[in-house]
């Protein structure tokens, strides 16, 4: 009586191995769904980040005061990003981020770059239509625009750049 359990468990599992082979076509679809549901599950949850404003205290304490061009928020006095021709700065949660600038973008007047890489995240800088100011004009009407690591806008605000000097 069990050698006839056996045989059967044998010839089931027999048969449960002859299967027909997959459909190479179903088999590309599940593995192109499985890589989308890893590519979903790794990315982290969206987050803004909100650049502070950088004051005087913080451009003297960290040397900001000659490196370029300001970026100031539409409204605000105080700028949120430092511009220079090598490096930008910028406050996001108490913390002096730098960014490098990166040397294969546009040049901006003032010396300024159009994209400053970080290590969480990068911005870009983009000119807006100004009234006249012609193309070296040291205030110019701009856009700011924060990506996060995985290529979101995080933050992106209208504002002006300032390229005067500290001692104009």
């Amino acid at each position: 009586m069990m050698q006839g359990k056996w045989v059967a468990l044998a010839l089931v599992a027999v048969l449960a191995g002859c299967g027909s082979k997959p459909d190479p076509v179903e088999k590309k679809a599940d593995a192109a769904k499985d890589v989308a549901m890893v590519e979903r599950m790794s990315k982290a949850p969206f987050k803004p980040i909100l650049p502070k404003p950088i004051t005087d205290i913080d451009m003297e304490r960290y040397g900001l005061s000659h490196r370029g061009c300001t970026f100031t928020v539409k409204g605000d006095k105080m700028p949120i990003f430092v511009a220079g021709p090598d490096e930008g700065f910028m406050i996001v949660d108490r913390d002096l981020d730098r960014y490098a600038a990166k040397t294969a973008s546009a040049e901006l007047p003032g010396k300024a770059r159009s994209t400053y890489i970080g290590l969480e995240n990068w911005l870009d800088i983009v000119r807006l239509p100004d009234e006249g100011m012609g193309g070296d004009a040291i205030h110019w009407p701009a856009r700011l625009i924060l990506h996060d690591a995985q290529e979101r806008v995080a933050f992106m605000s209208d504002g002006k750049m300032d390229c005067s000097s500290p001692d104009s």
